[in-house]
């Protein structure tokens, strides 16, 4: 029973770590890709997959999944006035899941502002259906793949 609450506090504990530095790498990124054009295409997986590890680490770890969300609503954007529909959906199914749980103040503002900024979007703006995203559960945002 001790070991199982220290395994816990230790993913736990990982996970809020993970986090932080998704959220430094983040604010770093997002400098990047404000200071020069076309970037935007090869940046945030690096976040994603620290968010990605972060919870599987901890799956009630709330602020990971509202940063996901808001990384993902701007991987969504290909820079050429569309978006991608399927990180747009798994960007809605995060924010999802934070106002569902009732996340802290924080991580509700974060959902909301990807709400928000998701029905910005003009329908034309997102050319593929919905249908056309792997419907596969076990994928992750990041780079990596799911391992169960």
């Amino acid at each position: 029973m001790i070991a199982a609450v220290l395994l816990l506090a230790t993913a736990s504990e990982l996970s809020r770590r993970l986090t932080s530095a998704a959220e430094e790498l983040l604010r770093v990124e997002k400098r990047i890709a404000g200071s020069r054009s076309g970037l935007d295409a090869i940046l945030y997986e690096d976040v994603l997959s620290l968010l990605d590890e972060a919870i599987d680490a901890d799956p009630q770890n709330l602020h990971a999944h509202a940063r996901a969300g808001e990384v993902l609503l701007l991987k969504a954007n290909r820079g050429d006035g569309t978006f991608d529909v399927c990180f747009l959906l798994d960007a809605r199914d995060e924010a999802d899941l934070v106002l569902k749980h009732g996340g802290e103040a924080a991580d509700s503002a974060i959902a909301r502002g990807v709400l928000r900024g998701i029905e910005r979007i003009p329908p034309d703006a997102i050319p593929d259906p919905p249908s056309s995203c792997d419907d596969d559960k076990e994928r992750r945002h990041g780079t990596k793949t799911r391992s169960s």
